[in-house]
């Protein structure tokens, strides 16, 4: 890949310009999480709980490894080829290979863990295997990372769909063919390179003459070591607890969690398509009073989604999972429940991270993830060993709100203000009505009518106060006009 060519001027985007662009990003992790989650649906299924709980804990690893060899440089690459462009390709070159150099080390550390606190061969050898999606994950990310940079939105979709699609496939077919865990970690391999394949192929479209140089890698690991150890950190916190399950409470406590927190993850699609496409306008600007503002009005529309996905879990979690994934899972159902109330301060931490590492203020993470840590893991420990999967749950949903004070703070010591949701108060006193009438009809109505309901109400609620009924009304008047001409 050779340097581009100038983007054009990247002004703070209205939210009528924006619309593509989140479009683009929220498909394409709609179709990433929602393979990714029927992957393990299809796994949960022909593997077993306790097979599954292994291969949870094989994702948990090597995402531990792909995160501390560099998957946050995704979001530096977006950030610097949004203010430089004309670097972007070569930078996203030298990205690659950095976290190349990062991957071997990274994965002897992480073996030797595994090892030393007491996991069998088996485990260990499977890790290493599905360790090998590793290298061309490190170019394909770095792809994408260039694309978001340039504001090029479309392959994304395109890259998850392949890589997601063969991933399902080849884990089907592997599956019926009675390779059990091998077959699953085969397909893996071949959706990570179908991935690179296709993302670096994008890119390549939007390559032009060089006419600025990239930094070298001394300087880069040198600018980059946040983007190492933050999202290191927070997937300690994040994911520790499916090994700590593994180790304290057994596979089969960590297959039940499993599908819960990947459905709390999939969620997570809202935050990233929304701020994901704010985040270039943003770094271009400074973060200034105007992309301030800008976040608020984002904010206030994910801390009504996140209000949303809870009162549809209360409805909706208990069939979906009994018929999805049979009474063998029936513990799942309390888990997610548990979990789901981690989405309001995760979502509006989506908003905070990405303000913050727009304004350059990325190296406060590295303190407010280490606190996390702390919390998490102590939290854990003590909490697993008692309660199992629901313990985890709750720390989760305790660790994110401790990340959203502390977001607070740095906020407003960096930023001059708490940028907090629009109308936060009244959306909140709205939702708490609903969830007060959920609670009230469900003994008569029951769980699924009585949570359709209050769903029901809350969206309504929701979409007359983003402006979504005036807006249908102006297209709809629209249209005959239009069909006229």
């Amino acid at each position: 890949m050779s340097a581009v060519a100038p983007t054009p001027n990247l002004a703070q985007p209205t939210f009528k310009d924006l619309a593509p662009s989140v479009g683009h990003l929220s498909a394409a992790q709609v179709v990433r999480r929602v393979l990714r989650f029927a992957i393990l649906l299809v796994a949960a299924r022909m593997l077993g709980v306790q097979t599954l709980g292994v291969y949870a804990l094989l994702l948990t690893v090597v995402e531990m490894v792909a995160i501390v060899s560099g998957y946050g440089y995704i979001d530096f690459l977006t950030r610097e080829v949004a203010r430089r462009p004309n670097s972007g390709a070569s930078l996203a070159r030298k990205i690659a290979l950095l976290r190349l150099l990062y991957v071997v080390p990274s994965l002897g550390v992480a073996l030797g863990v595994l090892k030393a606190v007491g996991f069998s061969s088996a485990v260990i050898l499977s890790t290493a295997y599905l360790a090998l999606t590793l290298a061309p994950r490190a170019a394909g990310e770095s792809a994408q990372g260039f694309m978001k940079g340039l504001r090029y939105f479309a392959p994304l979709l395109w890259i998850e769909l392949v890589q997601g699609v063969i991933v399902l496939a080849g884990a089907v077919t592997l599956l019926a063919l009675n390779f059990g865990l091998r077959g699953v970690i085969a397909a893996e391999i071949a959706g990570a390179c179908a991935g690179a394949i296709v993302a670096v192929g994008s890119v390549r479209k939007r390559s032009k003459a060089a006419t600025d140089s990239a930094p070298s890698l001394g300087t880069l690991v040198r600018s980059t070591f946040a983007f190492n150890i933050y999202p290191l950190i927070v997937n300690v916190y994040d994911r520790v607890d499916v090994v700590i399950l593994s180790k304290l409470a057994g596979a089969f406590a960590t297959g039940i969690y499993s599908m819960p927190y990947r459905a709390f993850s999939t969620s997570q699609i809202i935050p990233y398509g929304v701020m994901g496409a704010l985040l270039p306008g943003f770094s271009s600007s400074r973060f200034d009073q105007a992309a301030q503002e800008t976040a608020s009005r984002a904010m206030k529309f994910l801390y009504l989604a996140s209000l949303l996905v809870i009162l549809g879990t209360m409805a909706f979690a208990r069939p979906f999972v009994l018929l999805a994934l049979g009474d063998t899972y029936a513990s799942s159902v309390a888990t997610v429940k548990i979990l789901v109330w981690a989405g309001v301060p995760s979502f509006l931490n989506g908003a905070l991270n990405t303000m913050l590492l727009a304004s350059g203020r990325e190296k406060v993470f590295l303190w407010t993830s280490a606190v996390c840590t702390v919390f998490n893991i102590g939290a854990n420990v003590l909490l697993i060993p008692r309660f199992s999967f629901y313990g985890a749950a709750a720390v989760t949903v305790f660790t994110e709100l401790l990340l959203f004070g502390q977001n607070c703070y740095f906020s407003k010591r960096y930023l001059g203000r708490v940028v907090l949701p629009s109308d936060g108060a009244t959306s909140s006193i709205a939702f708490l009505l609903a969830l007060a009438g959920f609670l009230l009809l469900e003994p008569q109505a029951g769980e699924l009518w009585a949570g359709a309901l209050a769903f029901a109400a809350f969206a309504i609620f929701a979409m007359a106060t983003t402006g979504c009924f005036s807006k249908l009304k102006l297209f709809l008047a629209r249209r005959p006009h239009e069909e006229g001409r």
